[in-house]
């Protein structure tokens, strides 16, 4: 066996297993695919790097420790300080808007986000998904009226200030 091969093998599985933890944090997916690629790169170099049965046996330790250890990320890394502070502590359900109704058309609110055109608008204390007339962009806080509901999608225009 070549002192080479067993230094490539080795540092194709550290880079390969930093780069996976670093998908973690890094967004895109570049790193884990790199990091995937690496440890099969690995497997393929333990085959010429080690005799026969202990080339496989290495590809299959790869294999069956990346298991284990994917396992074990999932269950006790959502648990951790670091996997707390970057995971949303609730399903979600709270962060949808209201379905919009023929009610609202003449409501008043603010829009919470610039509408560009698209955005988010607060009528009568809801939140709304809602769309500027004429595809107008409106500054987020300006004073909207609905004008139509269409398609069921809001159609908001800004409030003109009173002279």
């Amino acid at each position: 066996m070549s002192v080479s091969l067993l230094t490539w093998y080795i540092a194709l599985i550290a880079g390969g297993l930093l780069l996976v933890i670093a998908e973690v944090f890094l967004p895109g997916g570049v790193a884990g695919v790199l990091g995937a690629l690496a440890l099969v790169g690995a497997m393929g170099l333990g085959f010429a790097a080690f005799p026969a049965p202990w080339g496989f046996l290495s590809a299959l330790g790869i294999v069956v420790f990346g298991g284990i250890v994917l396992l074990l990320w999932v269950q006790l890394f959502p648990r951790s300080r670091v996997g707390q502070r970057i995971t949303l502590a609730s399903d979600g359900s709270d962060f949808k808007a209201a379905r919009p109704s023929a009610e609202l058309v003449g409501a008043q609110g603010e829009a919470v986000t610039a509408l560009r055109p698209a955005g988010i608008a607060l009528l009568d204390g809801r939140r709304y998904d809602v769309l500027a007339e004429g595809g107008d962009w409106i500054p987020a806080g300006a004073a909207i009226r609905v004008s139509a509901v269409r398609d069921g999608q809001l159609l908001v225009r800004p409030v003109e200030a009173a002279p």
